[in-house]
């Protein structure tokens, strides 16, 4: 099943699979198409619109049709992928900025990306991002890039992958809060990626969910976790549904979830962490925010602000804010070290020397 984000313009590219369902031998599947013309703010059709596709397994979208910005859409593409299941297809043909779209789109990792210009190219552009294994002249770039992010401490020669260290630590039970102003800021994914690079290094760590949004509970559902004890193992990680943790870790870590006041789990913690992507109309509720932990010790994060921009971001919110890159693997531990590893490093125990 396909669903089509279109510009009247292009409304017709996907005619020649209904033509090809209309002459397939019964045992071919088909590609059901569900087409939508029009202009579309993409950011308010995700989270408004979309809950009335969820089935369906494709989502291309024609950037004709679209009236964001780029960043505006990049960033909603994002919460497509944190939200649903189906593959983005994206329709660059004729786009005046294709070059700054396609670098944009893969560092999110979208690869299916069609850009050709005759008819007959761009049949076959999209037959090969509908086929099984996708689009591929883009997969390599997209690894490519993968390799790079690995490689996060300033300093360091981004293009050479580094052994993860193993240190011993003298932490018992600190509590992290991880929290955002608005959702989708990127605060669930933080709080795992946070997890797993602490538990790559030697540290014990655990996941606790207070908020309302329920992504740990689709986890659990999506993918049959069994329960140990208070907690549900996620990968390397302990995970609870509520506060009760019935053991101890070097590390607990509180996903707060976007929040307006300040809640105890937060005001609590040992240490805290906001995570905001900054765009221009997420500025006010990030400020207020901060506004709110005036009188507490904070760390701040931008996630993966465009670096024209960072200079900007840091005059507004402090030269001590944090770019963060963007990860869309919960399980990913080799991630934004250049973030955690500051905000731990006084419970690492110094190695040594003889």
């Amino acid at each position: 099943m396909l669903l089509y984000l279109s510009s009247s313009g292009k409304s017709g590219i996907t005619d020649f699979l209904e033509e090809e369902n209309e002459q397939a031998q019964c045992n071919k599947p088909e590609v059901v198409i569900k087409k939508l013309v029009g202009r579309f703010t993409l950011k308010q059709f995700v989270v408004k619109d979309m809950r009335n596709y969820q089935g369906y397994k494709h989502f291309m979208v024609d950037i004709g049709c679209i009236d964001d910005s780029l960043d505006d859409f990049i960033v909603a593409l994002q919460s497509f992928q944190m939200m649903f299941n189906a593959r983005i297809i994206v329709i660059l043909s004729g786009c005046d900025n294709e070059k700054a779209y396609t670098e944009k789109l893969i560092g999110i990792g979208v690869t299916d990306i069609v850009t050709a210009n005759t008819a007959e190219d761009i049949q076959s552009e999209i037959k090969e991002c509908l086929s099984e294994g996708g689009m591929q002249r883009y997969k390599q770039i997209e690894k490519l890039s993968k390799q790079e992010l690995k490689i996060v401490p300033p300093g360091i020669n981004e293009s050479v992958e580094i052994e993860i260290p193993r240190y011993k630590w003298s932490a018992k039970n600190i509590k992290i809060a991880v929290a955002g102003a608005d959702r989708r800021s990127g605060v669930t994914v933080t709080a795992f990626n946070f997890a797993n690079w602490l538990i790559a290094r030697g540290a014990t760590a655990c996941y606790v969910e207070m908020n309302m949004n329920r992504h740990l509970h689709y986890l659990i559902e999506r993918y049959t976790y069994e329960k140990e004890g208070e907690h549900y193992p996620v990968g390397d990680v302990d995970c609870f549904l509520t506060n009760e943790i019935d053991k101890d870790y070097n590390f607990i870590i509180y996903d707060c979830g976007a929040i307006k006041e300040l809640t105890n789990a937060f005001k609590e913690a040992d240490i805290r962490l906001i995570c905001g992507s900054l765009l221009p109309y997420e500025e006010t509720n990030y400020s207020k925010l901060l506004h709110l932990c005036k009188n507490l010790s904070t760390f701040k994060m931008a996630l993966s602000v465009p670096s024209e921009f960072q200079s900007d971001c840091k005059t507004t919110f402090g030269e001590d804010l944090m770019i963060a890159y963007a990860s869309h693997d919960l399980f990913n531990d080799n991630i934004n070290g250049h973030i955690y590893h500051p905000i731990v490093k006084e419970y690492i125990i110094p190695e040594r020397k003889l």
